[in-house]
């Protein structure tokens, strides 16, 4: 929670400054301020095999969280462009574009963007499955790589906040739809 506030402040000064951050010093924070530490870190104490602080503290699974929550930043800067633009905020997508000095399209950006989410979901589905060297317990990273499929539903088509309409499709689909076993 800690860190999520700390990133949430940072952002916050960067919109009151009226600052154009780096695109790296964006990154760097943006995983952050994603805010899924608090939902899917607690998770992983409920999902398998006891952890101990050596693999509760271990870098394997900071990396693990930075992957699945860059691709989540990412996604969600994509789909929130608009928006957020709108809003006066600063994303991936902008900042690409205006250190970009008006040469970089956005058309390019997204490319660009889409390249590097493809990059972190085949590390993260690396880091997933590697058995040799790893700390972690493969229910713990399997935790990392299900929220990955959940934020690719939830950004497939929209910024998965400001459209109801195609999650209360699919949240019925799920609770309502009858499943045709043969």
């Amino acid at each position: 929670w800690l860190d999520l506030m700390r990133s949430m402040f940072t952002e916050a000064e960067w919109l009151r400054t009226k600052a154009t951050p780096t695109i790296d010093d964006y990154m760097q924070n943006a995983y952050i301020s994603f805010a899924l530490g608090p939902i899917v870190l607690p998770a992983l104490y409920l999902v398998g095999p006891k952890l101990s602080d050596d693999v509760a503290e271990n870098q394997e699974l900071n990396y693990l969280f930075k992957t699945m929550g860059t691709c989540g930043r990412l996604l969600n800067d994509i789909q929130g462009f608009k928006r957020e633009s709108e809003e006066g905020k600063l994303n991936a997508v902008s900042l690409h574009m205006l250190h970009g000095n008006g040469v970089v399209t956005y058309e390019d950006t997204i490319d660009k963007l889409k390249g590097v989410i493809e990059e972190k979901r085949r590390e993260l589905l690396r880091l997933v499955l590697k058995e040799k060297g790893s700390l972690v317990p493969r229910d713990c990273k399997d935790l990392f790589w299900k929220m990955m499929k959940v934020l690719n539903l939830f950004y497939i088509k929209d910024d998965g906040f400001t459209s109801n309409e195609m999650m209360y499709s699919t949240v019925n689909a799920v609770l309502k739809d009858p499943i045709i076993l043969n």
